[in-house]
């Protein structure tokens, strides 16, 4: 059963709803009706559904400034749920309710635009809050498309450094649920295939389920340019999960910010190091970063800890040892510049018995 304790239902004088309204989807009708108490007890307008499908229809006439939802529900579940939402109102924000049985899907929602999660049962009703507050906040200031949900938990604005040391009970939730952590993580992982004009990349990446997972992520800058890390989540701290969304955070944060201007390894890991630096919950951690230059068929490659192989159809195979880890002062690593790619460049790297990694960029017009 989900429970949210009634000694813990009590104004809050922190919570300034002014009557905003939440749409609440959920099939348990005890847990709407004690988090509805609750809502209430804090200012909040209420509305419930007890299924996807009907919270569609209620959508039409009731106007929410946020949308709490279960993930698993009968008729039209929280993932259906969530996709037919963000398609119909982009812009409405949503905070997903999830059991620790489906946080996968909990990843696969985060794709959708959902900006934070909340495990069941809410033992804290402070989280609920927290995440409402939070994501309001967002929406209010017109950052809540702008962000990725991983830099909502950092509250990272641009590419500024948290300014919260203590942990967030979400990190807390998934340091202390290490396979809660692993799906995830792995979920999170992007399309394998991407293209931008004749260029196409394609990363494979196997690996054991018995370690905390390689995680990669990409994104294409406006001007042509492919940037990507590679982060090993598995590192000697019980931090590998925190740190690897910060590092997501601040790395999409960095993204956004360029708009025109060109992407820089260095200026990078620089806002990573100082993001690890001053975030408790963040511990140094194995990476590798590199960005394809397609206007100019070039790509560079900074080590952060994991050994990487680089081959390039004009330059042949060149070896790059792991060096420094990110947040032990990696920006003092050497750095492979401006690599030709020719028609194709493979970027690899492995952990002996547990992973292997491959991320293939081919100018197919070549």
């Amino acid at each position: 059963m989900h429970k949210i304790s009634e000694a813990q239902i009590l104004p809050s004088s922190d919570i300034s709803a002014q009557k905003r309204r939440i749409m609440l989807v959920d099939d348990d009708p005890i847990f709407r009706h004690i988090t509805t108490a609750y809502l209430e007890t804090q200012g909040f307008e209420v509305l419930e559904a007890e299924d996807g499908l009907a919270g569609l229809r209620q959508l039409r006439q009731f106007e929410p400034d946020l949308v709490l939802c279960d993930l698993s529900m009968p008729v039209l579940n929280g993932v259906e749920f969530v996709e037919e939402v963000s398609v119909a109102y982009p812009s409405l924000p949503m905070i997903v309710v999830s059991a620790t049985e489906s946080i996968s899907d909990v990843a696969k929602v985060m794709k959708c635009g959902i900006k934070d999660f909340l495990t069941k049962p809410i033992s804290n009703p402070d989280n609920l809050t927290n995440a409402i507050e939070n994501t309001l906040e967002d929406a209010d200031n017109h950052l809540i498309d702008q962000r990725d949900f991983s830099s909502q938990w950092f509250r990272v604005d641009g590419a500024e450094m948290p300014e919260e040391q203590e942990l967030h009970w979400h990190l807390d939730y998934l340091q202390k649920h290490p396979i809660a952590a692993k799906d995830f993580l792995l979920a999170l992982l992007p399309d394998k295939d991407t293209s931008q004009g004749s260029w196409k990349c394609t990363y494979r990446l196997l690996q054991s389920t018995e370690v905390m997972p390689l995680v990669f992520d990409y994104a294409w800058v406006m001007n042509g340019q492919f940037i990507f890390y590679l982060v090993d989540s598995d590192n000697e701290s019980d931090q590998g999960a925190a740190t690897t969304l910060l590092v997501r955070a601040l790395f999409h944060d960095y993204v956004r910010g360029l708009r025109s201007q060109n992407a820089d390894l260095k200026d990078l890991i620089d806002i990573l190091e100082k993001g690890i630096d001053c975030t408790d919950c963040a511990a140094p951690i194995k990476a590798v970063f590199g960005i394809a230059n397609l206007a100019d068929g070039s790509v560079s490659i900074l080590p952060a800890g994991l050994d990487v192989s680089l081959s390039s159809q004009k330059e042949g195979v060149t070896q790059i040892s792991a060096q420094r880890c990110l947040g032990n002062k990696c920006l003092y690593n050497p750095m492979l510049a401006d690599v030709t790619i020719g028609q194709r460049c493979s970027v690899s790297s492995s952990r002996l018995g547990t992973s292997s990694f491959a991320l293939d960029i081919v100018d197919l017009a070549k």
